[in-house]
């Protein structure tokens, strides 16, 4: 069977849909994928033998879904392909997935995911369970299932077997392990002697930070200046915040001004001591390289994207607003800036003999538990209402640019 596989989203979504994928390819099936930077890079080395393209347009980004048909290349090599399948492998869909149901191959049919739970986060137009009522193939799962389950229950349902629950894994390639020993080498750095971190915050990035003060002090801590160094790796908008972490007393080379390449970071990875910072693509890196991970975790996508395989140690403060989306109903997000220092000292100290993936909860004031209580649901009841509204306005939207759009 020939399968077109739609993965526009980020670094971490593409490593937790490796196991699905690689059972596509043992089953004898022939992949197309679409993917967006940085994880057709990584694609490029997991799946060599698979026609990839890159999805040139962002279909999150409000501009482009104002558009007609901003994928107009990319769904004639859809159809130039001739599948016998589209899956979407988005749970929460994407305006890429509406605009080949609008405009593609009715013939061709699409396999994706429902839920019956009220809030269903979606980057389509129209409301997803309307695009999802033309899915041929349906897997209903909870928003707040594991990403790596939600995969395999689609998996299961397309091939018609049990798939057996696998995580993710990654080995880099010669050459990019070439390339990053000689960045080692270049910055004095050994094998197996230095931590990669994740950490600088950035537009985007402030509901998964717990901030530049606390991430400094944690590794003057962990790693003083005469313990293992730290290679911080990130994008070039996370210099600056990056150079505040390092400010203090620890021994620490910063790749953000000119990032290496993802299979090149990837091998960094893997060549390291494991992982410190936040939640992000680099950390699924690093867990599906068999590296030990220490992240904090806010409640935005709480359980869906938890480190794949252990040694892991997942930080995170408990709140009764878990699972908001990111729309956060509190001047800044405490489910990551409230996590104590002692709560992230103490999870170093259990990842040294960690085996599997253990969540440490740190449990809120009780005061201020009875402050969110009353906040959220206040929030929950306004984000509702402007959920609806929204969703109105964008199949009004949506459907007037079909007519009259560019």
């Amino acid at each position: 069977m020939k399968i077109t596989i739609s993965s526009p989203d980020g670094l971490g979504d593409f490593i937790l849909r490796i196991p699905m994928l690689r059972a596509f390819c043992d089953q004898g099936h022939e992949l197309q994928l679409f993917l967006r930077e940085p994880a057709a890079s990584l694609a490029a080395e997991v799946f060599p033998e698979c026609e990839r393209h890159v999805i040139a347009a962002d279909p999150y980004d409000d501009s482009v879904r104002k558009k007609r048909n901003p994928f107009i290349t990319e769904h004639a090599l859809i159809r130039s392909f001739q599948p016998d399948l589209y899956v979407v492998c988005l749970f929460s869909l994407s305006f890429f997935d509406e605009v080949w149901m609008e405009r593609g191959n009715p013939e061709i049919p699409v396999a994706g995911f429902t839920t019956a739970d009220v809030f269903w986060p979606s980057g389509t137009n129209a409301d997803p369970r309307e695009v999802s009522e033309r899915f041929t193939i349906k897997v209903e799962v909870p928003v707040s299932l594991p990403e790596l389950e939600k995969n395999r229950l689609l998996g299961s349902k397309i091939l018609g077997i049990d798939l057996p629950k696998t995580t993710p894994e990654l080995t880099p390639g010669s050459s990019s392990l070439e390339s990053a020993r000689d960045i080692l080498e270049s910055h004095g750095l050994k094998e197996r002697e230095y931590w990669v971190a994740c950490m600088g915050v950035r537009s985007g990035l402030k509901m998964k930070d717990w901030g530049e003060k606390n991430w400094r002090i944690f590794l003057e801590s962990v790693l003083p200046g005469a313990v293992l160094p730290v290679l911080f790796l990130g994008n070039p908008k996370e210099w600056d915040s990056i150079e505040r972490i390092r400010a203090g007393g620890i021994h620490s080379v910063n790749l953000a001004a000119s990032p290496p390449s993802i299979p090149v970071s990837h091998a960094l990875v893997a060549l390291s001591c494991g992982y410190l910072g936040r939640d992000s693509g680099v950390m699924h890196m690093a867990s599906a390289s068999g590296r030990p991970v220490l992240a904090a975790f806010g409640g935005g996508h709480w359980g869906r994207f938890l480190p794949s395989s252990g040694p892991a140690l997942a930080v995170t403060q408990s709140m009764s607003c878990r699972m908001c989306h990111f729309y956060c109903p509190y001047e800044q997000p405490y489910c990551i800036t409230g996590i104590r220092m002692e709560s992230m000292l103490a999870a170093w100290e259990k990842l040294q003999s960690a085996r599997g993936v253990e969540i440490l909860e740190q449990s809120a004031d009780p005061v201020f538990e009875k402050v969110q209580r009353e906040e959220a649901l206040e929030f929950s009841m306004n984000r509702d209402a402007e959920l609806k509204r929204s969703a109105s306005v964008a199949r009004s939207s949506g459907l007037l640019q079909r007519l009259f759009g560019k």
